[in-house]
């Protein structure tokens, strides 16, 4: 699976706005596309920040699908006074779920610039070292993991039931990352928080805990 992940900026005094204007004509929008597996919206209301991650079955669906959200979605963030920041095209390399997809839950997301050539190897100390440790935490529901090979980023999401649950989890998993981090060549990881605004997963995925 593949997966865009699109970084927006807004008025954080209109992030209630932009939510129901993205759930009525890009979210439908996104879901008629040929290929579609999936969408969640990550909003920040203190700073206005967010993020669409679009799932697609295959990286064609992905590309072709570009050209004609797009267009919607800029004019959809301008008519807030907002903008599409950057956006990366991800291959999915983990997607863990512990409960089924929900939102109003908690997300914390990690951003990492490595090395190119070391992705395989953070991919799976992702997979040994930090689902395990997420796993076992109380609150968690999903470790995910997200990797654009050419620009050597990645996009770790782990989530969370409330946003307590997501505090109180960086005792454990604060190490993990900074491990991963150093093995794959990764300068000060970009931590931050944000809240599930809307999400659909269509792919099946093992529910354990």
């Amino acid at each position: 699976m593949f997966s865009r992940v699109v970084r927006l900026k807004g008025d954080a005094n209109r992030t209630d706005e932009a939510i129901k204007l993205w759930t009525q004509s890009i979210q439908p929008l996104i879901k008629k596309q040929k290929g579609y597996a999936g969408v969640s919206l990550l909003t920040n209301r203190k700073t206005g920040d967010g993020l669409s991650v679009s799932y697609w079955e295959t990286e064609q669906a992905m590309k072709e699908s570009r050209g004609q959200i797009r267009p919607e979605a800029q004019q959809t963030m301008a008519s807030l006074g907002g903008a599409i920041v950057e956006e990366n095209e991800c291959e999915v390399a983990v997607m863990e779920r512990f409960q089924p997809p929900k939102a109003n839950v908690w997300v914390r997301l990690t951003t990492l610039e490595a090395d190119p050539s070391k992705v395989d190897t953070g991919i799976a100390d992702y997979k040994s070292s930090a689902v395990p440790a997420v796993r076992q935490q109380p609150g968690a529901r999903a470790a995910i993991l997200l990797v654009d090979r050419k620009a050597g980023r990645s996009f770790s999401g782990t989530l969370w039931d409330t946003e307590k649950d997501l505090e109180n989890s960086e005792a454990a998993v604060g190490g993990i990352r900074k491990q991963i981090a150093d093995k794959v060549g990764a300068k000060g990881p970009k931590v931050e928080v944000f809240e599930v605004a809307f999400t659909e997963i269509l792919t099946p995925a093992a529910v354990r805990r």
